[in-house]
């Protein structure tokens, strides 16, 4: 099926009388993960609750592919719901791709091959099977059990309530869910908060093997530099927020250049400015005779004094 792009357009919103986020847009394109960067404050957080739906702005507007899965602070379950509820949900999406395309394959051979619906059928089945595909319906059991053992939750019995979780625990089974459900678009906030090194380094692998856009928040600089295709810094800047090609490395490889480029420039500017100083320097001292001896008035002048005023005249 094709993958669309996730796409914001001069988001404009304001928190406690602050303006935090002011015309930013951005492209999420399908196979592109974003990492955004900058100091607590800056909006990485409210942008992406914006992107997801769950906050609106100001002004400005969002399109979003359906099915958009974002990764909340709390899971929207009871505590009462069990780990198997919570699988379940995540694999609903996989279950209907195989019952349909069951149902289709039925019908299409009810049908005639010079039935006028057959085709449509037909067309029905290869979009369906695409998406099946897309969504590795056909392995997602398999895939639910290799992603909780990956994220450390492998031991944990299915009939286990989500008030007997630790809040780290709960958090993992969340990112756990939407792995397993692989959405066309994914949005992460400091995804990598309750994961060890194996755990983290396994969902760099699963991040990487998404076919849709990617946007997430990280404060883990190695976690960025694995994972990213690209930056964006959303610290104040005069054109505002600057977008970076490349993993956490090449942004800090392109900020040294900005650097060195400044540093260029200001060093060629102050010695213009220097230069320029010494010349009206120059000037003035040339000038200052002549205007010493206009200021005297007209007398008599000597020999010399008549050779001055015609060089200065």
């Amino acid at each position: 099926m094709p993958q669309h792009a996730l796409l914001a357009h001069d988001l404009v919103r304001s928190l406690g009388g602050r303006r935090v986020l002011d015309g930013v847009c951005l492209t999420a394109s399908p196979g592109h993960r974003i990492g955004l960067i900058g100091e607590n404050g800056v909006g990485k957080s409210t942008l992406l609750r914006l992107l997801a739906g769950v906050d609106e702005p100001d002004a400005g507007s969002v399109t979003r592919p359906a099915g958009l899965g974002f990764l909340h602070q709390e899971m929207p379950f009871d505590a009462g719901a069990t780990i198997s509820a919570v699988l379940d949900d995540a694999l609903r999406e996989a279950r209907e791709d195989l019952a349909e395309l069951e149902r289709l394959s039925e019908e299409l051979a009810r049908v005639p091959e010079d039935d006028p619906g057959h085709q449509e059928l037909l067309d029905v089945y290869g979009r369906r099977l695409e998406q099946a595909q897309d969504r590795r319906s056909w392995d997602a059991d398999r895939h639910a059990a290799r992603v909780l053992d990956g994220l450390g939750l492998g031991a944990f019995g299915h009939d286990r309530t989500l008030g007997s979780l630790s809040g780290g625990q709960r958090g993992r089974l969340a990112l756990a869910a939407l792995l397993v459900r692989r959405p066309p678009a994914l949005l992460l906030d400091e995804p990598t908060n309750h994961l060890d090194d194996s755990a983290a380094t396994f969902l760099e692998e699963q991040l990487r093997g998404l076919c849709g856009a990617v946007v997430l928040a990280s404060h883990d600089r190695a976690f960025l530099d694995a994972v990213c295709t690209d930056l964006v810094d959303l610290d104040p800047a005069v054109d505002g927020p600057v977008r970076y090609g490349g993993n956490y490395s090449a942004y800090l490889g392109e900020k040294r250049a900005e650097r060195e480029r400044w540093e260029r420039r200001y060093a060629e500017e102050r010695q213009e400015l220097a230069e320029l100083r010494h010349s009206a320097g120059v000037t003035a001292r040339r000038v200052a005779p002549a205007a010493a001896l206009r200021a005297r008035g007209p007398r008599r002048a000597c020999g010399g004094e008549r050779w001055l005023l015609g060089v200065f005249a």
